[in-house]
């Protein structure tokens, strides 16, 4: 029989204030890219905007996944 307890919640080093608000909702995730809510259901599926889904209906958005997606996307045009 093992005795070890599996731990729950964030790592030691992490508070869990600093996870909860390194997701983003829908809503803050929209305005952060200056679009609507409905853009990023069609970007998750045709550009593969990085999400986690954390039940069927609920989706979050880290801060840093779509700051490294923008400058993916980014486009230098020469002159």
């Amino acid at each position: 029989m093992l005795k070890h307890k599996a731990s729950v919640g964030p790592p030691a080093n992490v508070t869990s204030g600093a996870v909860l608000t390194a997701l983003l909702t829908d809503q803050q995730a929209a305005e952060f890219l200056s679009v609507k809510p409905r853009t990023l259901r069609l970007w998750r599926h045709a550009r593969g905007l990085p999400h986690i889904r954390i039940t069927t209906k609920e989706i979050r958005y880290r801060l840093s996944d779509l700051e490294d997606w923008l400058a993916r996307r980014r486009t230098v045009i020469s002159v």
